[in-house]
């Protein structure tokens, strides 16, 4: 569905002889993947594509690499300041990108801190605090996001991540979390074996945008017409892969799933 999207949007800007395609932390590669695969279904997308994959992590590099290597036209950076300007159209994309950046925890005006604690023998968050006392701020989020401003001209971007838009005034609570094989763990005795995140506060990301569209994930692909992808997709698929297709489309679109607690931020600069 989002390859889909990314060619919608080339289209509706004229299908641009020079296309950069930038995505933030691609993981294992396989959206990028998918992308280029329906993109290359579509006369002139690949020919006017040019990709720049941004990841911090040398481990993930190398199975990006391997995942992509076909292609000549990708590139790796480190930073999002290193990727070249100069396109005709650039798309920029964020899925669940955000939420791994660094937050910053204050108790009214102390900031929390992480300390190690002898009495007992381990690490622990100072002042521990009432949770729902908790203000986050991710100024890092922040300054990437005026980045991505930066090299959309023109472009736009899509940021797909779990958060809300609460306002300032009303955003407490600590969301930081760590997930080891989906289920909850101690934040801080499973460093670097754990996925852990925070809710990304778009409030502050729309901020930044001038023309943006924010909605639930569920409603934005819907809108793409999913359900219509799905429909195709089950007329020719085995019954094992039906009910894969099925279940995960209910997953990424149902309210009570993925539907509702992702959110997707749409960022128009022409």
């Amino acid at each position: 569905m989002l390859a889909f999207w990314c060619i919608a949007q080339w289209q509706e800007a004229g299908m641009p002889p020079s296309l950069h395609l930038i995505e933030l932390g691609p993981g294992r590669g396989t959206l990028l993947q998918d992308i280029l695969r329906i993109g290359a279904g579509q006369q002139g997308f690949l020919d006017s594509l040019t990709v720049s994959c941004v990841e911090v992590c040398s481990y993930l590099r190398e199975h990006q690499q391997q995942a992509l290597g076909e292609y000549p036209f990708i590139f790796w950076y480190s930073s999002l300041e290193d990727v070249p300007h100069g396109a005709d159209f650039t798309i920029v994309i964020a899925n669940e990108f955000f939420d791994t950046l660094p937050v910053r925890q204050f108790i009214g005006h102390e900031e929390r801190m992480v300390r190690y604690s002898e009495q007992e023998n381990t690490l622990i968050f100072s002042p521990p605090g009432n949770p729902k006392t908790i203000k986050e701020a991710c100024p890092i989020g922040e300054e990437i996001m005026h980045q991505i401003m930066h090299h959309l001209s023109p472009g736009v971007g899509l940021i797909i991540d779990y958060g809300d838009d609460t306002p300032p005034e009303s955003r407490f609570g600590d969301t930081l979390q760590a997930l080891f094989q989906h289920k909850p763990v101690d934040v801080l005795q499973s460093l670097s074996f754990a996925d852990v995140s925070h809710q990304v506060d778009f409030h502050k990301l729309c901020s930044v945008a001038t023309n943006f569209r924010f909605q639930p994930q569920g409603n934005f692909l819907l809108r793409l017409g999913i359900e219509q992808r799905l429909e195709k997709l089950i007329n020719i698929a085995s019954p094992e892969q039906r009910f894969g297709l099925t279940t995960g489309a209910t997953r990424l679109v149902a309210p009570t799933e993925m539907g509702q607690r992702f959110k997707v931020l749409e960022v128009f600069q022409w």
